[in-house]
């Protein structure tokens, strides 16, 4: 979004405020289908941002969901059960048999466990119902399954009449860089020709979840900057998945990668303090409300805007500090501003992914921000008013002796 969209936006719905911006997703998911093999599939980890869901599923090939209530959002928006999958390393007896009611069996379940199998294989042997999985392979964290038990599991599944295995899903974080990617995808690619030497099954497809690099900060080394810039990534990921013919298919599975340049956050001036050299703004927001991947008392600062540029001197330094009655609450260090004013509206860009769902909301009582889309063609429209938390804290109608 450019600056006048921001100031109209901040003018019109007010502060704290997140706005997502779908044009920016859709044009992250072209760059990524104009780069990658033909037919390589797309699915977004809902996780990264659930506000997205609706706008993003016609722009791609899958919805990756890892709890019920991730699952209760799609049926709310009424996405088809064919493009979901059910991941999440706690899948219950209830939980399941509630998404399985909606999806009548359609779309996709992971393995992560012989619980998770034998949960899947008792309720659809119950309902007579055809499932699709696909199991985990775990990196060595508490996520998926050794190799031989993917093996053990695999033939169990072939065995059941009403399971079918869709392939092998796999995923062992985010951030990575370019050797990690290139190192896992010869590892899979390993993996596969084991599976198939041992049960004489080729394995139909990998889920992949790439976890690609994304530069939030403006004091990130050139390095990281560097190995941040989402095209080189693109073609190195392409090239290897060229390579790897070991498999029927591959989707790459991804949710920071794909929509964290797409928000952004608007908090407004409330305060501001020369108590101190550098000085301190006080802002209507505040860390229970924004979180960055590797913030750290915004000793890393994210890109930051100020919606109304003034004239005049150098500059004063500030620290910029949200509402919360604790010194951690602290957005950004020594950030230069122009004679800045109660009524100022401050911009943190780069936040689509996780900022709005990772931040302290319930702490201190303060309210939750609104949440606006900017749509396709660039009208906005507000998701959600700001909601008060202290409800939730409160002793409510307790009857007092």
């Amino acid at each position: 979004m450019n600056t006048e969209e921001l100031r109209i936006a901040a003018s019109t719905y007010g502060t704290p405020t997140y706005i997502f911006d779908v044009r920016e997703v859709e044009a992250r998911i072209r760059l990524l289908r104009s780069l990658l093999p033909e037919g390589t599939g797309l699915c977004f980890a809902v996780k990264a941002n659930p506000f997205l869901i609706p706008y993003v599923a016609d722009m791609v090939d899958r919805l990756e969901v890892c709890s019920p209530g991730e699952y209760e959002i799609c049926i709310q928006t009424e996405i088809a059960p064919e493009k979901i999958v059910v991941s999440g390393v706690n899948k219950t007896y209830e939980s399941m048999k509630r998404i399985l009611s909606y999806s009548k069996g359609a779309g996709i379940y992971t393995i992560e466990s012989e619980e998770h199998a034998k949960i899947l294989r008792t309720l659809a042997e119950k309902n007579q119902m055809q499932l699709s999985v696909l199991i985990r392979l775990s990196s060595g964290n508490q996520f998926g399954v050794d190799a031989e038990t993917f093996i053990r599991l695999a033939k169990e599944v072939q065995e059941s009449p009403y399971l079918t295995l869709a392939g092998v899903h796999f995923y062992a974080g985010t951030q990575k860089r370019q050797s990690k990617l290139e190192k896992e995808m010869d590892n899979l690619a390993s993996f596969a020709e084991m599976f198939e030497a041992e049960t004489g099954m080729k394995l139909p497809e990998l889920e992949y979840g790439a976890g690609m690099k994304v530069s939030y900060f403006v004091n990130d080394s050139e390095k990281d900057q560097r190995e941040s810039e989402p095209e080189p990534q693109i073609q190195a990921l392409a090239e290897k998945l060229r390579a790897c013919d070991v498999y029927g298919k591959k989707t790459i599975e991804l949710g920071r990668f794909l929509v964290s340049m797409s928000g952004y956050y608007l908090t407004r001036v409330m305060d501001v303090k020369r108590t101190a050299q550098p000085g301190f703004v006080i802002l209507d927001g505040g860390i229970h409300q924004i979180n960055y991947y590797g913030w750290m008392m915004g000793m890393k600062q994210p890109e930051i805007k100020v919606l109304a540029e003034k004239d005049g001197d150098d500059g004063e330094l500030f620290h910029l500090c949200g509402s919360l009655c604790t010194v951690n609450d602290v957005l950004a260090r020594d950030v230069t501003l122009h004679n800045p004013e109660k009524g100022d509206v401050i911009c943190f860009k780069r936040c689509g992914a996780y900022a709005a769902t990772e931040g302290m909301a319930m702490f201190l009582s303060r309210e939750l921000p609104q949440v606006l889309i900017c749509r396709t063609d660039g009208k906005i429209e507000k998701l959600r008013d700001r909601v008060e938390t202290y409800p939730f804290h409160g002793s409510g109608n307790r009857n007092r002796m």
